[in-house]
C-alpha cells in the first residue's frame, strides 16, 4: 500500500506533480470515497447529486481535475455514493480500484460511515494506493487528533484506519498559535511525531518509507 496525505485537492500542482507522477499513473482506476460530508448539507440522493453530480455537481471538477494531469480519464473514475450503493457494489467497486481517494470535510463522519457500511476492514487490507486530502488524509492515521476550528469547538482525540501507527498529522498547517498548541498537547501526550501539513505539502508512505514532498514541518518530542 502507498499513502499520499495532503492538505488540498492541489495534487496536479508543480511543487508535488514531478514526485507523484512516478505513483500515479494514466492506466489506474479510481473510486473517490466522498463520505465526508456533514449530513446537515447532504442528508439524500438528490443532495449529493449537487455536490458530486458530473454535470452540475459543485465539487465534481475540483475532485476529479487533478488526476487528468496523470492521464487518468473520467471514464476511469468511479464514485461511492453513500444514498443509492449498496455494501456489496461498494466493495467490489474497491476490489477493481488501484486509488481510492478521500475527500475532505469531517473525519469522525467519514469513519462513522465506512464502520456503518462495513468497510473498514476492506480498506485497511487494500493494496493499491490511498490518498486522501485534509480529513481524507487525517484518517489514514490509527488515532489522529482534530484541533479547534469552525467545524470543531474542542480538541479530540479519534480512531482512524489501522493503516499509519507511527505518527500523528496536523492539516492545513498555517502556524497559529491554535495549531501550535494542539500539536504540542499531541507530543506530550502520545510522545508521537507529527508532520504539520501546509496546503503546498504532502507526505508519500510507501510502506514504512516516510516521504516529505513540498511544504510539511517535522515535529518530535524533545525530553
Amino acid at each position: 500500500m502507498i499513502n499520499i496525505l495532503l492538505s488540498r485537492y492541489n495534487f496536479d500542482e508543480a511543487w508535488c506533480y514531478e514526485r507523484l507522477k512516478d505513483i500515479i499513473n494514466s492506466n489506474h482506476r479510481v473510486l473517490i470515497v466522498p463520505l465526508s460530508f456533514d449530513d446537515r448539507k447532504i442528508s439524500s440522493d438528490e443532495d449529493w447529486q449537487k455536490s458530486y453530480n458530473p454535470n452540475y455537481g459543485k465539487y465534481y471538477k475540483e475532485v476529479v481535475s487533478p488526476f487528468a494531469s496523470y492521464g487518468i480519464r473520467e471514464d476511469d473514475i468511479s464514485w461511492i455514493n453513500y444514498f443509492t450503493d449498496k455494501k456489496e457494489n461498494i466493495i467490489e467497486m474497491i476490489g477493481k480500484s488501484d486509488i481510492l481517494f478521500f475527500t475532505g470535510g469531517l473525519p469522525d463522519k467519514t469513519m462513522d460511515r465506512l464502520k456503518e457500511l462495513g468497510l473498514i476492514k476492506h480498506i485497511e487490507t487494500f493494496k493499491g494506493i490511498i490518498i486522501g486530502a485534509s480529513a481524507g488524509a487525517m484518517i489514514q492515521t490509527k488515532e489522529y487528533h482534530i484541533s479547534p476550528d469552525k467545524d470543531y469547538d474542542t480538541f479530540s482525540y479519534n480512531r482512524g484506519l489501522d493503516i499509519i501507527k507511527n505518527f500523528n498529522i496536523e492539516v492545513h498547517y498555517n502556524e497559529t498559535d491554535m495549531q501550535k498548541s494542539c500539536i504540542n498537547r499531541v507530543l506530550d501526550e502520545k510522545r508521537r511525531t507529527v508532520y504539520a501539513i501546509k496546503d503546498t505539502g504532502a507526505i508519500v508512505m510507501n510502506n514504512d518509507h516516510i516521504e516529505l514532498v513540498g511544504d510539511v514541518i517535522q515535529f518530535n518530542k524533545v525530553d
